[in-house]
This record gives C-alpha cells, sequence and structure tokens, in this order.
C-alpha cells in the first residue's frame, strides 16, 4: 500500500526520525547505573505491576489493563504518566497495527516491574523536583488516544475484534488510586502526564478526572495536566493521496466510541471530532495545563505525510508547519516550545537539559505549578482577624485598674441610657420634637463640651503615663550603670586576645574547608578508570565524610510560563538533541542539516558576508547567534 510504502521511505531517508539522544541517553543511564550500583540493583525502586479491579476493563484484545506504581508513604503528590503510541482508525491500520506493534493492543508481555526515567525517575540528579512523588505509569494498550468506551467488538463487522476503553481505563486507575492514598489527606496534588497520544488522552480527560475527584468523590485535591508532545493540528497532508490526519480521527472517533470533553462538543457541535486537536480543545478546558511541544514535531511530519525534505517545496511545507504550531500555542498561558526535532520528552532521562532562555524544561514547569496552586485568602483573613482580637485583649489586661473600673461604668451607664431609649423612644420622640431651635443648639453645644473635657483628661492622663514610663526606664538604666564595674586593663588585655583567637580560628576553618572543596572538585575531574585498589586504601585511611544534601529551591530563581523559541530555524536551540544521519550513521553538523532542507549554504555565506571556509568552521554556537540576528 502507499502508506506503508511512504512510511519505509521515511524510515530510510528521513533524515531526523533516528535521534542520536536515544543512544545518549542509554549510555548515560549506563554510566548512572554503574556510579549507583546498589540502588540500580536493588529492584525496590522499581514500577512494580498492578491489576484494575474491575477485570471487565480491558486492552484491544481483551486482556486485563493496570498499571504500575512506586509508592511514596510521606508525600502527598501523585505523578500519573500517561504512555502513548499513536491509533489505528479502521480495520487494515487495526490489523497493520497488531502485526507491527503488538504490545501497544495487549497486555499479555507486561512485565511485573518497570524502570521508567525522566519525570517518573526516582533519583534527584535526572528528576529534582518530583523523585519523591508517587508514581504511577499508565500503559497504553487501547489504541484510542485514550478517548474509547466501546467495551465490546462491532457485532456488525466480523473482522472487528477489538475494543477500545481508553477513556474507562484511565477512570478505573484513578478510583483504584484513592484507597491508596490518592486525595485522603487534605493538600493532595495529582499532576496528570502524558507523550504523544498520552498528552492527548491528557487534555480530553483532565477534567472528567478532576470532576471525579473534586466534585463525586469530594476529595481534597489539587488535579493539574502536562501535555507532552500531543498538540496536532488538522492540516492538509503534503500528498495528497495520503489519508489526512483529520480524516483518520473522524473515522476512528466512531470506531472507538470516543468519549470528548462536554464543553468542547459544544462549540464544535457538528464536528465532535475536532476536539482531538490541542488548539480547539484548549481554550474550553477549566483544569492548569502544562503544554510542551518540539516545534517540528515528528509525528506532526509523520501525519502531514512530508517526506525526507530535499526540495524547496518539501522543505517550504515544514517551515510553515512550525510557524502553525508556533501560532497555534498564541493563546496557551503556560507552555514550553522548543525549535527542535524530536516527539516526546518527560519520559527521557536527559529531560532536564532541555532549555530555553537558559530556563530548563524542569524549572519551567515547577514555576507553573507553583503559580497554579491556590491562595490562602481566607486563612491570612481569619489569622490576622485573630492576631487583632489577641492585641486588644492584652492591651486591655495591661490597662491600670482605675481605668478598668471606669470603663465597666462607662458601659453600664451607656446600656442603661439605650435600655431607657428603647422603653420610651417614642414619647422621647415628642418630647423632642417640642423643643425650639436655640434649645437644641444649646444642648449640642453642652454635649461638645463635655466630649471636649473627655478628651483632654484622657490626653493628660496619656502624658502622665508616659512620662512615668519614661521615668522607670531612667531609673532602671542608671541603676544598671552603676552597677557595672570598669574592666582592669588585665581584663580588657585578656577579652582582646580572646577575640583575636577566634578570628583565627574562624579563618582557618574556612581555608580548610576551600582545600576540602577544591579536593573534591579534583577527584571528580579524574576519568573513572581510576583502579579500584587506590580507591578502597584512601577510603580505608580517611575517614568516610558525607556530602552534603543539595537543597533545590522551592521554586526556581529565573521563572516563565510562556517559553516560546524566537528562531524559526529547526534545530537552532542550543539543546536539542543531536541528530544522526541514517545512511552513514555519524552525526549531523548544522550545516549539513540546513543544506538537507534545500538551503543554499553559498548564498547564505554571501548574505552574511562571510566566505565559506569561515562559515564551515564556525561553531554552532556562533552560527545560530547569526542566524537568528540576521533573521530577527
Amino acid at each position: 500500500p502507499a502508506d506503508s510504502n511512504s512510511n519505509n521511505l521515511i524510515q530510510r531517508k528521513y533524515l531526523v526520525m533516528h535521534a542520536a539522544l536515544n543512544g545518549a541517553a542509554s549510555s548515560s543511564s549506563s554510566s548512572t547505573n554503574s556510579n549507583n550500583n546498589n540502588n540500580n540493583n536493588d529492584h525496590s525502586r522499581s514500577l512494580k505491576r498492578v491489576s484494575l479491579t474491575n477485570s471487565s476493563i480491558t486492552c484491544n484484545d481483551g486482556t486485563h489493563a493496570g498499571f504500575y506504581l512506586r509508592k511514596q508513604p510521606n508525600s502527598k503528590k501523585w505523578i500519573v504518566f500517561l504512555e502513548g503510541g499513536w491509533h489505528c482508525f479502521d480495520n487494515r491500520s487495526c490489523r497493520a497495527r497488531w502485526l507491527r506493534l503488538r504490545h501497544l493492543m495487549t497486555s499479555s508481555q507486561w512485565p511485573e516491574t518497570r524502570d521508567v526515567g525522566g519525570i517518573l525517575s526516582p533519583h534527584a540528579e535526572e528528576n529534582p523536583y518530583w523523585h519523591n512523588a508517587n508514581h504511577v505509569l499508565v500503559p497504553y494498550c487501547s489504541s484510542d488516544s485514550w478517548s474509547g468506551t466501546r467495551t465490546e467488538p462491532d457485532s456488525r463487522d466480523h473482522e472487528n475484534n477489538w475494543r477500545f476503553m481508553g477513556a474507562l481505563i484511565l477512570r478505573q486507575v484513578i478510583a483504584d488510586l484513592i484507597p491508596l492514598g490518592l486525595g485522603r489527606v487534605a493538600g493532595g496534588e495529582l499532576l496528570l502526564v502524558g507523550s504523544s497520544a498520552g498528552g492527548l488522552g491528557v487534555m480530553l480527560n483532565l477534567d472528567r478526572v478532576r470532576e471525579f475527584l473534586v466534585n463525586e468523590r469530594k476529595l481534597q485535591v489539587t488535579v493539574r495536566g502536562v501535555s507532552d508532545s500531543g498538540w496536532f493540528l488538522d492540516r492538509e497532508p503534503y500528498t495528497p493521496a495520503a489519508v489526512a490526519s483529520s480524516e483518520a480521527v473522524r473515522l476512528g472517533w466512531k470506531l472507538w466510541q470516543g468519549l470528548l470533553p462536554e464543553d468542547c462538543t459544544k462549540a464544535h457541535p457538528t464536528e465532535h471530532w475536532r476536539c482531538y486537536f490541542g488548539y480547539r480543545l484548549y481554550p474550553t478546558l477549566k483544569t492548569p495545563l502544562f503544554v510542551f511541544q518540539w516545534l517540528f514535531d515528528e509525528a506532526q511530519m509523520r501525519a502531514d505525510n512530508v517526506g525526507a525534505p530535499v526540495t524547496p517545496q518539501q522543505w517550504n511545507y515544514i517551515h510553515d508547519m512550525g510557524g502553525a504550531l508556533r501560532s497555534s500555542l498564541d493563546n496557551v498561558s503556560a507552555v514550553f516550545a522548543p525549535s527542535c526535532i524530536g516527539h516526546a520528552v518527560l519520559s527521557k532521562r536527559d529531560w532536564v537539559n532541555i532549555k530555553i532562555d537558559d530556563i530548563s524544561l524542569p524549572a519551567a514547569l515547577r514555576c507553573w505549578e507553583h503559580s497554579t496552586r491556590p491562595r490562602r485568602k481566607r486563612h491570612d483573613k481569619l489569622k490576622r482577624s485573630t492576631e487583632a482580637t489577641t492585641t486588644a485583649l492584652q492591651q486591655q489586661q495591661q490597662q491600670h485598674p482605675n481605668q478598668r473600673h471606669q470603663q465597666r461604668h462607662r458601659q453600664h451607664r451607656l446600656q442603661k441610657l439605650n435600655n431607657v431609649a428603647e422603653a420610651g423612644s417614642q414619647p422621647a420622640q415628642r418630647k423632642r420634637n417640642h423643643l425650639s431651635k436655640e434649645q437644641r443648639e444649646e444642648r449640642k453645644r453642652r454635649r461638645q463640651q463635655r466630649q471636649e473635657r473627655q478628651r483632654r483628661k484622657q490626653r493628660r492622663r496619656q502624658q502622665q503615663q508616659q512620662r512615668k514610663r519614661e521615668n522607670e526606664a531612667n531609673n532602671n538604666k542608671q541603676q544598671q550603670q552603676r552597677h557595672r564595674q570598669p574592666l582592669t586593663a588585665e581584663q580588657q588585655l585578656e577579652r582582646k586576645q580572646q577575640r583575636q583567637q577566634q578570628r583565627r580560628r574562624s579563618k582557618l576553618q574556612q581555608q580548610q574547608q576551600l582545600q576540602l572543596q577544591q579536593k573534591q572538585l579534583l577527584q571528580q575531574e579524574q576519568p573513572s578508570s581510576e583502579p579500584q585498589k587506590r580507591r578502597a586504601s584512601n577510603s580505608a585511611t580517611k575517614p568516610t565524610k558525607l556530602k552534603p544534601r543539595q537543597h533545590l529551591p522551592r521554586v526556581p530563581e529565573k521563572c516563565g510560563l510562556r517559553l516560546l523559541e524566537r528562531c524559526s530555524w529547526p534545530q537552532c536551540n542550543h539543546s536539542c538533541p543531536t541528530l544522526t544521519n541514517p545512511l552513514t550513521g555519524e552525526e549531523m553538523r548544522f550545516l549539513e542539516l540546513l543544506t538537507s532542507f534545500g538551503l543554499d549554504i553559498e548564498a547564505v555565506a554571501a548574505a552574511l558576508g562571510v566566505d565559506m571556509h569561515t562559515l564551515n568552521n564556525m561553531e554552532r554556537t556562533e552560527l545560530v547567534n547569526l542566524l537568528t540576528q540576521q533573521v530577527s
């Protein structure tokens, strides 16, 4: 078929399909394993398989669905990660998926434990802010972008033996986590995360999960979502004969019996399937969502059926795709979109290296998480009112007995006058009406005089108390000075020597700490192939010192909620995953990548005012900065 031929062509010639990042990630993980062999050999830190309590909720082939769990008893945070893996939308595509990607449609080959990196890693150096949370991995086996509700195969089509229960699987996972501790303690937090089809599943189910936990189960839990590489566009494909992504989704929605957010379907009453595209779905969401998206996403390129970009037309189409993705993110309040070629990142072990404007992806995600926390306004008001009441009571207790007696006497007299006024309010009103204007003014003048005399008395009383307090303070100060004996010359000299010795000791301690830090840095820079015997002898002769635990700040110093790459070139971000040429297996240089996109490098050199030799020897960072400045 033409579709499979185009996929084979992409796999053979498409220069962006195989990133060297995967090899680097595996090598870095192996080095991490060698450095932390005690931890990694202990499988107690692995995610353990758990079956759903409702056995009628299954994968595509009818096998039982489930999830993987790593519990942290002292943590209120839960991270539920939805795996991705595209989808199938008709009998033909589902049969092909069963033959080539069977692990995405059945649980029969699931292992008992799983080790996942990135945001599900238990190691602080790989997962700085969420390593000590409760981690849940939900494998993808429904092929429906986590939206299906079809519990039985279609009886009208005998060739269709598949069930699609992605939305039901996720709901049952959340329900099964409640007895395990989700939302059982006040202040709980749930971060629903997903990559690729899982990222789309986060957007489709986020409001429904919050409604289930907060309104149905009445749990005190804050729900947020993170979509990784699940923001797709319904563009026309590059090859006209190919099936458009919008048509595939429309067919799949009917096959899956897809459950879509109600607010979005109201916004698209005649085309409910449009809600599978993030830029149409996002404006209707009520729950906080963070979007990560590569501007040149490999899955979007596959969906658009664009081949290896060797012609100007293909390059223009890919460049327009990046611009369309950037424009579709204009109304997103929290986004991280680097100008790179890639797909999915949150489960990769070096996700901490991705940066925009010197802000890493974990730091940006942490800033957004902190910005969406509910403010404790009522608690602050109650605290302020309680403090004011406590202050008033303390002032009342500090008053002189005569003042308290006078205050009680005034309150008693006011209460008596109020009772008299309430008992005969109408006669008093009639009597007041018979007073003349001069009598009323005279009464008012006398009342003002009485009030003025009371104010003068109060000011004199306050002045007397102030003078009394000042006199007592002066007397105490004089007594202290009188009892203090002057130091002799020997005592003064001895005290001076003690201060000098203390300064010397503190300075010596600082020098020793500095030398120790320099020695540790030198040891870290030494190659890992140092003989084990020498290390053992050093550890035997010198006492082992525990390294101080590095505490990360609650919120990173440098934050940003909308981080969109300004550069429109692919791979112009310094932290982009490196790419390899599948024909040669070698890492591609930046100029080689631009040449593969059909860019005339000689014209670029002429436009920049440099010769080809200088351009070829220019470092990537310098070249990217130069190109970016010229474009802007």
